[in-house]
Formats: C-alpha cells, sequence, structure tokens
C-alpha cells in the first residue's frame, strides 16, 4: 500500500511541477457554448464555446457591461454556477435511475462557483471569498488586471508546492542517496511508474533524473 501511494504521490506531483493543472473552474473548463441568460452575458467577450483564457471567461459575470466585476455580480454568478451544478446532479441521477435519492446539498462540498475555491480539486479561486484580496485598490470591482494578478500569484505558488511534493517524493524513492533512481528503487519504491521506467529513462543511463522526470506527462 505504502509503495503504491508513494508512486501515485510523485505522479500527481510531477504533474503538479510540471504546470500541467489548471486553475479554471468547472464552468470554465467544461467550454459548453452557454445559452439563454448566460449567452447574453458573453456579448463582446468573443464567440461562445471557444477555447478561451480563463480570466477573460469571466468576463460573463460582468453583466452590467462596464468592464468590472462587483460583488453582487460575483455571487449572482456563484449561486447561478452552484444551480446548474445541482441540476446536473439531479440528472444524473435520474438517468442512474436514482431520482427517487433527494439531492443532498449538505453531502458535497460547496464549489464556490465559478474560480470555486474547491474547483478542479482546489486548484482555482473563489471570487467571493477571495473577493477583498483580489480586489487591491480596494473599491468594490475586480478588474481585468486585478485577476490576472491575483492568477498568476496562485499560479506560482502552486508551482512552488508541486516543486516541494516532486522533491520529498524523489528524495524518499532515492534509497541511496544518489540524486538518480535505479530501477530496482523504482521497482521497490513505486512500481506504477516502472512500468514507464524505458520511456522516461531517455539518455539510456539505467537511471533516472530529476530532469527526466520533470518532463514526464503521466497519462491519467
Amino acid at each position: 500500500m505504502h509503495k503504491t501511494l508513494l508512486s501515485a504521490a510523485l505522479l500527481a506531483a510531477l504533474t503538479l511541477a510540471a504546470g500541467t493543472a489548471s486553475a479554471r473552474s468547472p464552468a470554465v473548463a467544461e467550454g459548453a457554448a452557454p445559452t439563454g441568460a448566460e449567452a447574453q452575458a458573453h456579448r463582446g467577450h468573443g464567440r461562445p464555446g471557444l477555447p478561451r483564457d480563463p480570466i477573460d471567461a469571466l468576463a460573463r459575470l460582468d453583466t452590467d457591461g462596464d468592464g468590472r466585476i462587483s460583488r453582487a455580480e460575483a455571487e449572482a454568478g456563484q449561486q447561478a454556477w452552484q444551480a446548474r451544478r445541482e441540476a446536473r446532479l439531479a440528472a444524473h441521477a435520474a438517468r442512474e435511475g436514482d431520482a427517487a435519492r433527494p439531492v443532498d446539498r449538505g453531502a458535497r462540498k460547496p464549489h464556490g462557483g465559478p474560480h470555486g475555491a474547491h474547483a478542479r480539486g482546489g486548484r482555482g479561486f473563489d471570487l467571493v471569498a477571495d473577493f477583498a484580496s483580489i480586489d487591491r485598490d480596494g473599491d468594490g470591482y475586480l478588474t481585468r488586471s486585478e485577476l490576472r494578478r491575483w492568477h498568476d500569484a496562485k499560479r506560482a505558488e502552486r508551482r512552488t508546492e508541486g516543486e516541494r511534493r516532486f522533491d520529498a517524493m524523489f528524495r524518499a524513492a532515492d534509497l541511496n542517496g544518489d540524486g538518480r533512481l535505479s530501477r530496482v528503487e523504482v521497482d521497490e519504491a513505486m512500481p506504477r511508474l516502472a512500468e514507464r521506467f524505458a520511456w522516461f529513462d531517455e539518455n539510456r543511463d539505467g537511471t533516472l533524473s530529476r530532469e527526466e522526470l520533470r518532463a514526464a506527462r503521466p497519462q491519467r
């Protein structure tokens, strides 16, 4: 069990350290074309359904079109996102033949809406909870530059945390402390990674360096 957990943790750390984790919320990441009132909120902000910058995608919350997001607009967006999420959960339950079971709103942690605190595995941010921190000038509105600054700062924090986790897992697997992982060490500490040892060992020296593992893109 310990070996499996160590292997899974290192793979997760590799993904995070490599910067492949997305900070987008479920509402943004789904990429579905908005309809109805949501489509109206997209006016002037690009064609719905196309890949968009996660910050610019928040323009949908600017319902009065003044180029800023007020706290009320952030809260309305959060509530709308939560309602859509609960509707999807109910529809899924119905498809699974579980329509008689009520949706337990208290059984799940709230995601916090667009860029919620629990969005995408906790890698997003909650516009409502973090409003004051994002609003650098304290004028009661979130601008594109303020959101960008906050987003970039959080991304840097995630990268630093990923590096810390990666180094800890690497050291735990490096049984002889030589700064490289031999096939024996990989077989012993992380059998899941052992299956792709030769793939990661690009210089064919029979060991895996930190650089070779950082360049890895685990299939998830």
